[in-house]
């Protein structure tokens, strides 16, 4: 569709343009746009599939596999429950997955060769919320990381719950709920442990084109260790004491970019797990005197959540832990 849809555009836009170039203006230009997608066919053939998706879903699976203890906490809708088998299946801890009476929200997405389009219903992600639920501090127990994907208003008290019971605290900041600065600033009473930002996402909630230093100086109070990516030009983290960069790797065949944000998370939480005992040696590396272990641990994780990212969107499936390793050892930086 979207490619039919530019080829009748352009080819009405040139048409117009040889033989009538002195008319051109800006209605004139609304009118042939609007033309060509009036021509384009009612009914548009194609291929679909029903699966699970969201952060949620994507980063646990994509964990899970790799070996790592998960638990999802999370609330679905009617007529979902298939979901939950699916999860177990992959070896996620489902006791905290809630249903509550409201409808499933289902996300459209619409892939072609040069773009990918997903179309939500209104609200209904927002109904997915624990409102009406009672979720005991039992849930936590033998958890050493809480990773709410994107932070949000409707996890913020489990999230917080987290940070007291003593776990490692990490988040997402996505545009889709945050949007201003302030936001922000109103739902973060707290300085965590790490947070996931895309470059270029932090300066549409600035509303400002700035460097990743000036965008740090001002995000810098809400986490203790900031991870800013920014796709193909690799990703940048910065602590209180020192910055690291770790560069991004050429990729020759990509299937779909949905949810690399996710798997780049994961990876990097998954490595994180494996290195760091627990909340107590974390806050020690904080530490200027540490600063060199810090970074030593960080890099293996950068590594390992760049690689998570192209073997999701090179892939599309989550991988084992060996199949992981095999596949890194396969790439070369570029």
């Amino acid at each position: 569709f979207y490619e039919q849809l530019v080829e009748k555009i352009v080819s009405n836009l040139l048409n117009y343009v040889q033989n009538k170039p002195d008319d051109f203006n800006r209605k004139l230009l609304e009118k042939i746009v609007k033309k060509a997608f009036s021509e384009t066919p009612k009914k548009i053939v194609g291929y679909c599939s029903l699966k699970r998706g969201g952060n949620g879903n994507n980063s646990s699976e994509y964990i899970a596999n790799l070996g790592i203890p998960t638990k999802l906490i999370t609330v679905i809708g009617r007529g979902s429950e298939w979901m939950i088998s699916e999860l177990k299946e992959h070896g996620i801890n489902t006791n905290a997955i809630f249903q509550i009476d409201e409808i499933t929200p289902v996300s459209t997405i619409i892939k072609s060769s040069f773009t990918t389009k997903i179309h939500v219903a209104p609200d209904l992600k927002n109904k997915m919320n624990f409102d009406s639920i009672n979720v005991d501090n039992n849930v936590f127990e033998d958890a050493k990381i809480i990773f709410s994907t994107p932070i949000d208003e409707k996890f913020i008290k489990l999230f917080e719950n987290g940070f007291h019971l003593g776990l490692i605290t990490a988040f997402n900041i996505e545009t889709q709920k945050i949007q201003k600065l302030e936001q922000l600033s109103q739902l973060l009473k707290e300085k965590y442990d790490i947070f996931f930002l895309n470059f270029e996402d932090a300066n549409i909630i600035l509303n400002k084109k700035l460097s990743v230093e000036e965008v740090d100086e001002i995000f810098k109070k809400y986490a203790q260790i900031r991870i800013y990516t920014a796709g193909k030009d690799g990703s940048h983290v910065l602590t209180d004491n020192f910055r690291l960069n770790f560069p991004g790797i050429k990729v020759e065949e990509i299937i779909d970019r949905t949810g690399a944000g996710d798997c780049y998370a994961a990876g990097f939480l998954t490595r994180l797990y494996e290195l760091i005992e627990n909340k107590t040696e974390l806050k020690k590396l904080y530490k200027p005197t540490n600063s060199e272990k810090l970074k030593e641990i960080l890099n293996k994780c950068l590594k390992f959540a760049t690689y998570s990212a192209i073997y999701k969107i090179t892939k599309q499936i989550a991988p084992t832990r060996n199949e992981m390793d095999k596949f890194i050892k396969s790439f070369k930086i570029n």
